[in-house]
């Protein structure tokens, strides 16, 4: 018997296991010493896998092949244009909201203080395989493409945005987490709005999530540069309203130009589908 895909029952099956299994590693996380610092710091990469984990092991129960849908959605033959867009994107939502929170809200650059910029391929890469990037091939290259089998584009990536967000919850309580000192709502905001522009990402992409790696983990990386007080500003709540602002901006750009039901190129859409792999 294998599983049975249906969109509302993957969308359910597939976030009561990736929460189970993230929310069992950093509770384990939690509870352990805090001179245990590698066992700690294991926990919190395998919870952050469990995206991708999950999606791996629901394809195999579904019957289809594992090995084609990793070739499919980390496929890197895609247009050029659009790693430009990944890697450009957070540095220009950053700064866009620096200058607002400079300009209207009087707030002070502290560019000397922030990390050099030779620094940032290090983040980037780091973020990429351990915190945060290898969340995309679950969220955006398993659920989401279930999803639109379904529903349209723009609800597709609400969903995945809403229990994307919900994932995040006990990092709210995890002493040493850039959660720990956020608003819930506004982190909400900026996830949901982020998924959009990822799914945007996704879909014009024909399902590839690798550019969708490079802009999440440029999007947690950029925040050391947050050009008033680092990451300390960015996580503030002026910080991170304007953060999720700016990024509310571009996701509503994008359903104005390329439309709610596809939110892609035309002719993109339709390879972004639960079976392009099998």
């Amino acid at each position: 018997m294998t599983f049975d895909e249906r969109p509302e029952r993957t969308l359910l099956v597939y976030t009561l296991a990736t929460y189970a299994f993230s929310w069992a590693c950093w509770g384990l996380r939690a509870v352990i010493p805090n001179s245990d610092a590698v066992t700690g710091s294991v926990l919190f990469v395998l919870g952050g896998l469990g995206p991708f984990f999950v999606g791996i092991l629901l394809t195999y129960a579904a019957g289809r092949s594992v090995q084609s849908w990793l070739a499919n959605i980390f496929s890197t033959r895609v247009a050029g244009r659009y790693y430009v867009v990944a890697f450009v994107l957070p540095a220009v939502v950053v700064l866009a909201a620096g200058v607002v929170h400079a300009l209207v809200f009087g707030g002070e650059s502290s560019l000397n203080a922030l990390p050099a910029a030779v620094e940032y391929p290090l983040f980037l890469g780091f973020i990429a395989l351990f915190g945060g990037g290898l969340e995309e091939p679950g969220w955006r290259g398993y659920l989401l493409p279930h999803l639109q089998d379904k529903y349209t584009a723009l609800v597709a990536a609400l969903l995945v945005g809403l229990v994307w967000a919900g994932w995040h919850l006990p990092l709210f309580f995890l002493s040493g987490t850039v959660q720990n000192g956020m608003s819930p709502w506004l982190y909400v905001a900026q996830l949901i709005a982020l998924s959009v522009v990822l799914t945007w990402l996704t879909n014009a992409t024909g399902g590839s999530v690798v550019p969708a790696i490079v802009l999440h983990a440029g999007g947690n990386a950029i925040l050391n540069y947050y050009p008033i007080g680092g990451v300390a500003g960015a996580i503030s709540p002026l910080g991170l309203g304007l953060l999720a602002t700016a990024l509310t901006v571009v996701a509503l750009a994008l359903v104005i130009h390329y439309g709610p039901r596809h939110l892609a190129p035309s002719g993109e859409y339709m390879a972004v589908s639960s079976h392009s792999s099998d």
